[in-house]
């Protein structure tokens, strides 16, 4: 029976696939939830992630609650039915404030089917090394390698806009699942970050 955790005081900056890889290692997970401001779809600092089964749930809230993830301690705990679960309010601004362009933002509300999650990436990985791999198959609009905010170092994954979706489509294609940079990539198209529901047994495979 899945079990429902509240994720709490998460970084302002943190977005859905740094939430998913946070309980991954735990077992598979039934959905996954970002919380983000409608305004902006930045996230508001916590979210919702259920968990396959009670011992995953258990060993996350074990591990995670009260861990310090980019300085700010987790509220990590179950959502009891019919209780209505903690306050978010009560966790959601405690962190402290981004610097706006500091790294980016989660991935826009809006998709027009251009925009890439790369996942898996070499760390030693930049913008530029990726720019010139796609540009193999088409126009590469952007590249964003996402970056830790105090330390400058490469999180491992990136946000890429091609110029049309038949070049999406054909970075999808070509590249994931291929060794690229020494590393097999994960490359699939960004959706808005708002609640995601898995397959039976499917946790950390594609992503947002």
């Amino acid at each position: 029976m899945a079990v429902k955790l509240y994720v709490g005081n998460l970084p302002p900056m943190l977005c859905f696939p740094e939430l998913e890889d946070l309980f991954t290692p735990f077992g598979s997970l039934q959905s996954a939830e970002l919380i983000t401001d409608p305004a902006t779809g930045l996230s508001r600092g916590f979210g919702f992630i259920e968990m396959e089964t009670e011992g995953a749930a258990q060993a996350a809230i074990s591990d995670l609650n009260g861990k310090e993830v980019e300085g700010q301690a987790l509220t990590v705990n179950e959502v009891k039915p019919g209780r209505g679960g903690p306050s978010p309010i009560r966790d959601s601004g405690r962190g402290r404030p981004s610097p706006v362009g500091s790294r980016p933002p989660s991935p826009p509300r809006q998709s027009s089917g251009t925009r890439l999650f790369v996942g898996n990436l070499p760390y030693s990985a930049g913008n530029t090394d990726l720019e010139k791999v796609f540009a193999e198959v088409g126009t590469v609009s952007s590249v964003s390698v996402v970056t830790d905010r105090f330390s400058g170092q490469s999180k491992g994954f990136a946000f890429v806009e091609m110029g049309s979706k038949e070049e999406a489509d054909a970075i999808i294609e070509k590249f994931n699942g291929q060794e690229v940079l020494g590393r097999v990539l994960k490359v699939n198209a960004a959706r808005p970050p708002e609640r995601r529901r898995f397959g039976g047994g499917g946790g950390g495979g594609r992503r947002f």
